[in-house]
């Protein structure tokens, strides 16, 4: 199952509450998802009210996950619209998400630097807990 694959119609739709529900996103961020271009145009009923189908809920996981690896509204848009394309764009999203990665492991460093000197500071605070003398000197092994 692809969570790339194009949007279409089949069977009963889901109410947007019990999207907003299933999936933990406000009613209203999925009416700008969709404003946006973040997932597709919603089908509408006779009496205007959304019905989403299962291709739909879909694009929602799939633009959730991007979002989860940091994607920003407009990176998720520009996605959709080299998947659109077709396949000659498939160097342009593989950059694009490569670029996350990257993103990504960068934060992951700064991260990883920042939670070393807690774990010094925390180090240091345990040992004057227990000696009663703050020092910032490394512990002697």
């Amino acid at each position: 199952m692809s969570v790339e694959s194009a949007p279409g119609s089949s069977g009963d739709g889901m109410k947007i509450a019990e999207v907003s529900r299933k999936y933990g996103i406000p009613q209203d961020t999925l009416r700008y998802y969709e404003r946006e271009g973040v997932i597709p145009a919603i089908r509408r009923s006779e009496g205007g009210i959304r019905e989403y189908t299962e291709e739909d809920c879909e694009a929602i996981k799939f633009a959730q996950c991007l979002k989860a690896a940091g994607f920003s509204v407009e990176d998720i848009v520009e996605y959709r619209r080299l998947f659109a394309m077709g396949d000659s764009t498939i160097p342009d999203r593989l950059a694009l998400m490569q670029r996350k990665k990257k993103d990504l492991e960068d934060q992951r460093a700064s991260i990883d630097e920042a939670l070393e000197l807690l774990n010094f500071k925390i180090g240091c605070y345990e040992r004057a807990v227990r000696t009663g003398v703050l020092s910032w000197d490394p512990p002697e092994e």
